[in-house]
């Protein structure tokens, strides 16, 4: 059977039950969550799913069958597909992967000063996360992949000093000592 890649893009009112309803329904249909990530955002559901599925379904009835199964349990959800997109090889950049942290008083450009600073060094934001944390504050999280070429002493000096002007606070390590530090051991 030949097969094809899709995202799969559900938003809206978060409730118990969504993933295994969008599960549920891709699986009956033949398809397979190669890779998924949800998140929810007061009490908003949002989640993008890679799924392999069979060439021969249609995109549109996949909507379909899900907005069916979404609305037998009552969800109010938004359902987007497209086809999967491969970057050409020279839009992959090779680098190293690092963890930004951001944080101070809360800001309205915080995300965009920050986001600015990677796209000016063609800084792929792989992912990003922001919330408030109390009195005021707010952290942004921002996992991202530096190009070899950009010297990263150079890259924390710039952000720390914007940082500091904006009145805010920045931390820039590797990945992997990021998680070194953060790892939670369950025995």
């Amino acid at each position: 059977m030949m097969t094809k890649d899709i995202l799969v893009a559900v938003i809206g009112l978060d409730q118990p039950g969504v993933v295994a309803a969008t599960a549920e329904t891709l699986t009956r249909l033949d398809c397979n969550i190669e890779q998924m990530t949800q998140t929810t955002l007061r009490h908003q559901f949002t989640s993008i799913y890679l799924v392999n599925k069979p060439e021969t379904l249609d995109n549109d009835h996949i909507v379909l069958e899900l907005r069916t199964a979404f609305q037998a349990k009552k969800f109010h959800l938004s359902v987007s597909i497209r086809d999967y997109e491969a970057p050409k090889a020279s839009q992959v950049i090779e680098g190293e992967p690092f963890v930004i942290s951001v944080w101070g008083p809360d800001r309205n450009d915080i995300i965009g000063t920050f986001a600015r600073i990677c796209a000016e060094q063609s800084i792929n934001v792989e992912s990003l996360k922001a919330f408030r944390i109390e009195n005021d504050q707010s952290l942004q999280v921002f996992e991202v992949v530096v190009p070899n070429s950009v010297d990263t002493r150079a890259l924390h000096r710039v952000m720390g000093e914007r940082a500091k002007a904006m009145g805010l606070r920045m931390n820039m390590q590797h990945a992997a000592i990021f998680e070194a530090i953060h790892r939670v051991r369950v025995d």
